[in-house]
């Protein structure tokens, strides 16, 4: 990964760009800027499970929308020619490689899949002056790349269509595109325990002796052990702003939602020790868009398997 641009030449660069451009374009010269390069080069940590593994064939990618920070993505297809795509969108609270134990899942079954993940998180590009905290300048960034994403790169058809998964925060990014994506060949949407309003704790700088909760967050835990560069844990007080306000406008859309033209489904799936209370949000959440149920998980080491059972659903048989 390149040595981060020292903060005193980025303010001596932005100071140049002020005095040729004015106050009033300070902002979009600073976006002209965005410093932030993916990181490329996870190294697999020692001792780890080979079902953590990035799977055969994988790679690693860059991709940058409009003038954003670079996304990171990877891919990798099955032996055989695969029957759909599964794009997954890496929550904010992990680098993308939690996702390959899911991802070797749906391999499997014969679907080609990406990971995405979006600027400011994980080992996807920086903003300018991000620092060390997960961060975006508009929650619209991380709808904006996955969209360009889509049409740029996976490019889904007919016989190849597309299931966008989210986990988490990104959970609230899905559920969005399905309101605004229009293209056919995208057949269905997949939200796992999504974010449901609320204060989002700031968090802690990363250390090797405190690792996130859950199942995720051990895996998560061992990738960092080894990269440093995947460590992001801390939210900024921007992403928390933004989070919250792109769950309260997804949860604010008066009905009914203008959506596919193809009937694409939504299914949210809550653990099963999820709270009434987030129970009760999650199905308000869903009443708002079209073709959406709720249905229960056994939890983020069922994420595959309720994948695959979304997506044969909705993919005639090969």
């Amino acid at each position: 990964m390149p040595f981060p641009c020292p903060k005193s030449v980025i303010w001596l660069a932005l100071a140049a760009a002020l005095a040729t451009t004015g106050c009033s374009k300070l902002k979009d010269a600073a976006r002209e800027m965005q410093p932030g390069q993916a990181f490329l080069d996870s190294r697999i940590p020692a001792g780890l499970s080979p079902q953590y593994f990035p799977p055969d064939g994988f790679v690693w990618g860059a991709y940058r929308a409009e003038k954003l920070p670079q996304a990171r993505y990877g891919v990798a297809s099955p032996p055989i020619n695969p029957k759909a795509q599964i794009l997954i969108l890496a929550d904010a609270d992990y680098p993308a490689e939690v996702y390959f134990e899911t991802m070797r899942q749906l391999l499997a079954e014969g679907y080609g899949v990406w990971l995405l993940e979006a600027p400011g998180q994980g080992g996807a590009g920086h903003y300018l002056l991000q620092n060390d905290s997960i961060y975006t300048a508009s929650y619209h960034d991380a709808q904006i790349t996955a969209r360009d994403f889509i049409n740029d790169i996976v490019k889904p058809s007919g016989d190849k269509p597309l299931f966008i998964v989210g986990t988490g925060y990104s959970a609230i990014t899905a559920l969005s595109l399905s309101t605004i994506l229009k293209d056919d060949n995208l057949r269905g949407f997949v939200a796992y325990a999504p974010y449901l309003g609320g204060p989002i704790a700031k968090g802690e700088d990363w250390h090797r002796d405190a690792p996130q909760p859950g199942y995720l967050g051990a895996i998560a835990q061992t990738w960092q052990m080894s990269n440093p560069d995947l460590r992001l844990r801390k939210k900024s007080e921007g992403w928390q702003r933004q989070m919250q306000k792109a769950y309260t406008d997804l949860n604010g859309l008066h009905l009914p939602v203008l959506s596919l033209k193809t009937g694409a489904q939504i299914l949210v799936l809550q653990p099963k020790s999820t709270s009434t209370a987030d129970g009760n949000a999650a199905s308000a959440l869903c009443a708002r868009l079209p073709r959406c149920r709720v249905a229960p998980s056994d939890g983020p080491q069922a994420l595959g398997a309720d994948i695959i059972a979304f997506v044969d659903a909705q993919t005639p048989a090969h």
